[in-house]
């Protein structure tokens, strides 16, 4: 890293960089059916196709998690950030539970645990050049309205998005993505549900159920270690185009960056939610996802805690780019 230049600031605050403590984060999370076909297809065209099978993420299964939520304070470790103030950032997450491969003839042997964001929609522009420059976050503009309080409400979880369909006579503008709104019995039941080894159990029997890997030994005890350490692997496709060919990337990596977790609180939302997708072009959360556009959600909870997002490792750079 010492051979990188700095980082020239000038002009007005567009970024800064991590790591990053976020606080009293707020998430809601949400457990949506997909096509397993086409979430393998997504993983391997982001990460097995342009790294020659250097790095291979799969998914772990056909849900996607979404999560809505705020993180109620972002500060940056490094000074003079740390004590210029914090960032509050509502957000929407769409995450691929994933494992790291390698290849044993026919066989896919699961290396190691990690969730990989496929799509963050958020509308504060500080954390959408930061989050995207430092570690690779796909974020694209977004608003997003939840409940005062779900466990007696019957208002619906709405996503807008920056978006539009493509033909020469479109413009983006804002527009509905996404409405999740509750059905049944709008109770919430709290669990002995208390640090990060508890959600990965919950995501293990909940989510695994179709991995189309070898979950053995090893993945088992990467797994075993990430838990003792309350820590979950969040991994990226980093890129930037290129100045002189923009369908091409001056900066291209495979990025994994750990999130450490503390002080966490969980409960179970006791209800279902009935998803709509709107189809948008620009938003291909169905062609991409494989996001069944109207399901009834089952997999619904509640996390209160707080995360320090550390400095993320390259896995892989494309030759000719920066090696992180």
């Amino acid at each position: 890293m010492t051979d990188l230049p700095d980082y020239v600031e000038f002009g007005g605050l567009g970024s800064a960089p991590g790591p990053l403590q976020c606080n009293d984060t707020e998430l809601y999370v949400f457990g949506l059916q997909a096509d397993h076909a086409k979430l393998d297809a997504l993983c391997r065209r982001v990460f097995d196709t342009p790294t020659g099978g250097a790095v291979d993420y799969r998914p772990l299964g056909d849900n996607v998690i979404v999560t809505f939520g705020v993180v109620g304070s972002i500060v940056p470790e490094y000074e003079p950030w740390h004590t210029m103030g914090s960032v509050k950032e509502p957000q929407v997450g769409f995450w691929i539970p994933v494992a790291r491969v390698k290849h044993e003839g026919d066989r896919l042997v699961a290396q190691d645990f990690g969730m990989f964001c496929a799509a963050m929609m958020l509308d504060n522009p500080i954390s959408l050049l930061s989050g995207r420059e430092d570690y690779g976050y796909p974020k694209t503009m977004g608003w997003s309205e939840m409940p005062d309080d779900p466990a007696h409400s019957t208002d619906p979880f709405t996503l807008d998005v920056f978006g539009m369909d493509f033909a020469p006579d479109q413009h983006p503008e804002r527009r509905r993505l996404m409405d999740l709104t509750p059905t049944g019995d709008p109770s919430e039941t709290e669990l002995a549900l208390d640090d990060i080894r508890a959600v990965a159990r919950w995501f293990k029997a909940m989510l695994f159920d179709r991995p189309g890997v070898d979950l053995g030994l090893h993945f088992a005890l990467e797994f075993g270690k990430a838990l003792r350490d309350s820590a979950v692997n969040q991994v990226f496709l980093k890129q930037i185009r290129a100045t002189a060919d923009g369908r091409r990337a001056d900066i291209q990596q495979v990025v994994v960056a750990p999130a450490i977790t503390k002080n966490i609180k969980i409960s179970q939302l006791d209800h279902d939610y009935e998803l709509k997708i709107q189809h948008l072009d620009s938003h291909p959360l169905q062609d991409e996802l494989g996001i069944v556009p109207e399901q009834r959600v089952t997999l619904a909870m509640k996390m209160t805690f707080d995360m320090l997002i550390t400095a993320g490792s390259v896995r892989w750079a494309a030759p000719g780019t920066t090696n992180g």
